[in-house]
Formats: structure tokens, sequence, C-alpha cells
């Protein structure tokens, strides 16, 4: 995949949540991109929601990328992990049509995310269970390769988002433990 092009983002003005994407990452390949995921992954995978389908389709392998990596600044492994997840569950959702073309891509880490939960120091009580998570995504991708293959397959473009407005990610850190800054 090659970075996205300024026709790839379509007319991200008449969104603020798009226009804001475009300015983190528009032109930027997705090694640029790594270190903006260690400063702030909720923020950044934020952005990939709002994203149109070519820019979502190509940062979102570098998401998994920064996911495989495993180099997470401070206590970010449990953020990183549980967005990653959660950003692909709504997306299957709310957008199955912009996620299903990279699905194969990104099932691996999904699976070894969710299989993990541990290693990502990701305790249950505050990010819930991955396990579940996992599991509701392979049931959604499951229905979502039926319903692309019935459709004559998933759209490309930058259509106009009609998912509802809405912050899914942000779960984790409105419930997330306080550190222990002693």
């Amino acid at each position: 995949m090659v970075v996205p092009t300024e026709e790839d983002w379509g007319d991200y003005r008449r969104d603020l949540d798009q226009e804001w994407a475009h300015r983190q990452f528009a032109g930027r390949t997705n090694a640029e991109m790594l270190p903006e995921f260690d400063r702030n992954v909720l923020e950044r995978a934020e952005d990939l929601h709002w994203m149109p389908a070519i820019p979502f389709r190509y940062y979102m392998l570098g998401f998994r990328d920064y996911i495989l990596a495993g180099e997470f600044a401070e206590s970010f492994a449990s953020d990183a992990a549980s967005c990653f997840l959660r950003l692909v569950q709504v997306l299957l959702e709310t957008e199955p049509t912009k996620i299903a073309p990279i699905m194969p891509e990104l099932l691996p880490t999904l699976r070894y995310v969710g299989g993990n939960q541990a290693l990502f120091d990701a305790e249950e009580e505050i990010y819930g269970s991955f396990r579940e998570v996992l599991a509701r995504i392979e049931s959604l991708s499951a229905s979502s390769g039926k319903r692309s293959k019935n459709s004559g397959g998933p759209s490309s473009g930058g259509a106009k988002d009609s998912s509802p407005r809405r912050r899914p990610l942000a779960k984790a850190a409105n419930r997330r433990k306080p550190r222990n800054w002693a």
C-alpha cells in the first residue's frame, strides 16, 4: 500500500474529526506515524475511526504494526491493545465495508492480542475481557464477509460517513486506574 493521496482523503474539511485526522496523518508514512501512536495512542486510534476508507485502511495497518512491535511508551501497552481491539469491533459494527478489505491482515494480530491480555498488562476489571471482544470481532467479521460477497464487495471511497458520532474508544481511558506517582 502507498501513502494515501489528497484525493483519497476526499472532502475531509466537511468534518472536524476528519480534518483533525488529516492534519495528524496526511502525507506521512506508517513508519513516521509509529512515534505518534506512542505519544498518544488513544487520540491516534480515535483519529483512525473518523478517517475515510482508504486512509483508514493504510494507517490501520500501521497501527497493527505498532501493536506487533510491542515497544510501548510507559504503561501504554494496555491502552494500545484495548484501542486496537475496540476500534476493529466498533467499525465492524458501524462501517463494516470500511474495514472488511483489511480484516485478513488484521486477524492474526487481533487473535494474538485477544489471547494474551495479561501480556499487555490490561486488567479485565478495567478493560473488560479481550477474549470476549475477540469473539465478537470474529463473529462480526464472518457476518461482514458474507454481506460483502452478497452486495458485490466493499466500498472503497471516502463516501459520507453515516456512523453515529460518538467517542467509542475513550471507554478504557475513563475507567483507568490512577498512576502511582510516588
